[in-house]
């Protein structure tokens, strides 16, 4: 039985970096799917690329945090439970009230400055129609406030946590059959970024965070109960 073919071959070999983007896009799309073992040899083969820049590229998903890897199995795209997402909403939570607390004294105006350049790429994703474009720019967004915050850990435990995020929010827009948000949804928390009030925009990027999170914990636990995250 024949297999659709999933990946363009990509001419330059040391091009791991777009090895990186097509995989990544792949999982975001729905193309590999949850749980699903990542065959390096086939994708390899479709690439038209060597296995060692596929092999780097499958590292550094991995330390996203959008691959895992399985001793004597393989590498796998992460799995969605509701415990995972329980657990990465409460640490996003965490991160993100101790990020805007640390970031807020250093902001300026190359700060605001960026902060409106990666809104923009946010809001012209959304334009675009490309879902997986405007995860990237809001995910983009939202790190701003932890690489200001000059925490190396801090920035390190964000990216990691940052590609979970990703697969979540990817699933949950597919379930609900919505190819991206409402191109307002960052106003508010923009703004209060670049505002005077830390209590204020520490509360709003909470309440942006716990914005769609009960709907998500719901769809995660149905997919459990089905027995598949497809």
């Amino acid at each position: 039985m024949s297999q659709t073919v999933l990946f363009d071959p990509i001419a330059d070999t040391t091009r791991r970096a777009e090895i990186v983007a097509l995989l990544r896009r792949a999982i975001l799309t729905g193309q590999l799917q949850p749980g699903q073992k990542v065959n390096e040899l086939r994708i390899a083969g479709e690439m038209r690329v060597s296995r060692a820049p596929l092999r780097e590229a499958v590292r550094e998903l991995v330390q996203e945090g959008l691959l895992t890897g399985i001793p004597y199995a393989g590498t796998f795209v992460i799995d969605v439970t509701a415990r995972d997402v329980e657990e990465a909403y409460s640490l996003h939570r965490v991160l993100e009230a101790f990020a805007i607390e640390t970031a807020w004294p250093r902001r300026n105006a190359l700060f605001r400055s960026e902060l409106d350049r990666r809104h923009d790429s946010v809001k012209q994703a959304i334009a675009a129609v490309d879902l997986t474009s405007q995860i990237e720019a809001a995910l983009s967004l939202h790190g701003l406030i932890y690489e200001w915050a000059d925490h190396s850990l801090l920035l390190d435990t964000w990216r990691r946590l940052a590609g979970r995020l990703q697969m979540y929010f990817a699933l949950h827009q597919r379930a609900r059959g919505e190819a991206v948000p409402a191109a307002h949804l960052h106003e508010d928390y923009v703004r209060l970024l670049k505002g005077d009030d830390m209590d204020a925009a520490r509360r709003h990027a909470l309440e942006h965070i716990d914005w769609d999170f009960e709907e998500l914990l719901g769809y995660a636990r149905s997919l459990e109960l089905r027995g598949d995250t497809r």
